[in-house]
C-alpha cells in the first residue's frame, strides 16, 4: 500500500494532470478558495452563539409571563396597574348591594332631634325627666361622675338604640379599671377587663307605655312613707343616671316647692337646658343645680354644693349627641373572640336578683314563714337565710332593684304591668353584705 501511494504522484503527472498547468494565477485562485472556505467554516460559530441567545430570551419572556398571568389573577399588579391610570376600581353591582344590606341591618337613622326653647313649668320638667325613656331614640355620649361620701370617680362613654334594634352599652374607667355593661334582646354582658372576665345574665323586659304623672309616680303611703314609681328604662350601667335620671327626679325634685328654675335656655355641648337650683338636707351637701335637656328631660349636667358653695358631687359631660345613627352591631361582644373568661354565678363575687323562684327553692329552714308570706298576696314580705334574701312582693309589684348604703339596703319596688299585677313575683336576692333591708315603692 505504501508502494502504492509512493508511484501515485507520477501517475497522475503522467495521466490526468498531464496537461494541466498550475502557474501563479492558479495559486492565487486556490489561496482565494482557502480564504473563503475558512470564512464559512467560521459563521456556524456565531449562529450557533446567536441560537443559544434566542433560546434563553425566549424562555425568559415566557417565565416572566407566566408570572405576570398568575400575579394579575391574584391581584399582585392590580394597585400599579389603577395608580398607573390614575383610576380606581369601582365595586359591582352586586357589591355596592350587599354592603348596602349589610349597613341596613345594623345602622339605625333616627329623625333629628330638634331642640325646645319654649318656657317649661316645673312640672313639665319634672314630667319630662320622669319619662325621659319615651323622649328620644338613640344616644351617645360621655362624663365623668363623682360621689364623695364613697370617693367613687368613674368616666363613662355610652351608645344606645332604645327601640329600634334595641340594645347598647356603657364603658366605665375608675382607678385605672375598665368594665363593661352591654344588654341586647334578653342578654345583660357585665365585662371586667383588668380580670378579663366577663358575667352573662337575662333579664326580662317590663315596658310601660303611657306618660307617667307626677301624682302618681309620687306618693305618700298611710305611715308617712315615700312611695315611688319608676318607668322601664334599658339597662346600661352607670349611663341611667344621665340618660334616665329617675332617682335624682325623685330624690331631689319630687317636692316642687324646693327648687326653682334659675335659667330658661343655656346651651350646654349644643343642646338647650333649663337650669334648675334647689335645697337638699344631706349631709354632705345642701344645695343642688341640674341642667335638663328641654327636648327629653336628659340630666346633661348637674352639681351639689356645701353650705360653702363648694362643689361635692358631680356629673361634668364631654359628648353628648341625641338621635343620631348608631351601630347595633356594637351591641353583642362577642366574649369568646374578644378572650373574656365566663365567670358563673358561684364564682362571680358581686350581687346579683333570681325572679320567679319555685317553692323547690326555698330553704327547709324558713319554709313555714314562706307559705304564711304566700297566704298574704298583698303584703310584701322579706325573709333572710343565712347570706340571702327570699322575697315575695306584694301583688302588683315587682322587684326593681336594691340600693345598698353601707349595711343597709333599699328594697325598691316598681308597679307592674298590667299583665303581670294580677301575680305575686318572688325574687331570691344573692351576694348583698347588708345586714337590714327595707321596702320602698
Amino acid at each position: 500500500m505504501e508502494n502504492k501511494l509512493r508511484n501515485l504522484n507520477k501517475k497522475m503527472n503522467s495521466t490526468i494532470f498531464q496537461e494541466i498547468r498550475f502557474e501563479e494565477k492558479n495559486q492565487k485562485a486556490v489561496l482565494r478558495s482557502v480564504k473563503k472556505s475558512k470564512n464559512r467554516m467560521d459563521f456556524p460559530f456565531f449562529q450557533n452563539k446567536l441560537t443559544s441567545v434566542l433560546s434563553v430570551s425566549v424562555t425568559a419572556f415566557l417565565f416572566f409571563g407566566i408570572v405576570y398571568f398568575a400575579g394579575t389573577k391574584a391581584g399582585l399588579f392590580i394597585e400599579e396597574h389603577q395608580s398607573q391610570n390614575g383610576q380606581t376600581q369601582e365595586p359591582t353591582s352586586s357589591q355596592k348591594t350587599a354592603t348596602e344590606d349589610t349597613n341596613k341591618e345594623t345602622i339605625f337613622v333616627p329623625k333629628k332631634q330638634k331642640e325646645n326653647y319654649n318656657d317649661m313649668s316645673k312640672k313639665e320638667i319634672l314630667t319630662m325627666m320622669i319619662n325621659s325613656v319615651d323622649n328620644f331614640e338613640t344616644a351617645k355620649g360621655r362624663f365623668e361622675i363623682y360621689y364623695k361620701h364613697i370617693g367613687h370617680l368613674s368616666e363613662v362613654e355610652y351608645e344606645l338604640s332604645i327601640n329600634e334594634q334595641a340594645g347598647g352599652y356603657s364603658k366605665s374607667t375608675q382607678n385605672g379599671n375598665v368594665t363593661y355593661d352591654y344588654y341586647k334582646d334578653v342578654n345583660v354582658w357585665n365585662i371586667d377587663e383588668n380580670a378579663n372576665t366577663h358575667l352573662v345574665t337575662k333579664y326580662q323586659e317590663t315596658r310601660d307605655s303611657g306618660t307617667l304623672s307626677i301624682e302618681d309616680a309620687f306618693k305618700v303611703d298611710d305611715e308617712g312613707n315615700n312611695d315611688t314609681y319608676y318607668r322601664w328604662r334599658p339597662l346600661i350601667g352607670e349611663a341611667m343616671s344621665s340618660l334616665f335620671p329617675y332617682e335624682i327626679a325623685s330624690n331631689y325634685t319630687r317636692n316642687l316647692n324646693n327648687w326653682e328654675i334659675e335659667k330658661q335656655n343655656e346651651m350646654l355641648l349644643g343642646h338647650n337646658t333649663v337650669v334648675i337650683t334647689g335645697n337638699k338636707n344631706h349631709h354632705d351637701f345642701s344645695s343642688f343645680r341640674l341642667w335638663v335637656n328641654k327636648d327629653t328631660g336628659i340630666l346633661i349636667k348637674y352639681e351639689t354644693y356645701n353650705p360653702n358653695g363648694d362643689v361635692v358631687d358631680y356629673l361634668h359631660p364631654s359628648k353628648l349627641e341625641v338621635n343620631i345613627p348608631v351601630d347595633t352591631s356594637k351591641f353583642n361582644p362577642n366574649v369568646e373572640e374578644m378572650g373574656y373568661k365566663k365567670q358563673e354565678f358561684s364564682d362571680a363575687g358581686m350581687p346579683i336578683l333570681s325572679s320567679g323562684i319555685a317553692d323547690a327553692d326555698i330553704p327547709a329552714e324558713i319554709k313555714d314563714q314562706w307559705e304564711q308570706a304566700k297566704k298574704k298576696p298583698d303584703e310584701t314580705t322579706i325573709l333572710k337565710f343565712k347570706s340571702s334574701w327570699y322575697i315575695f312582693p306584694e301583688k302588683g309589684y315587682i322587684v326593681d332593684r336594691i340600693e345598698v348604703n353601707g349595711s343597709k339596703g333599699t328594697l325598691i319596688l316598681v308597679k307592674a304591668s298590667e299583665q303581670k299585677s294580677q301575680y305575686n313575683i318572688p325574687v331570691l336576692a344573692e351576694g348583698y353584705e347588708i345586714e337590714k333591708l327595707i321596702v320602698q315603692k
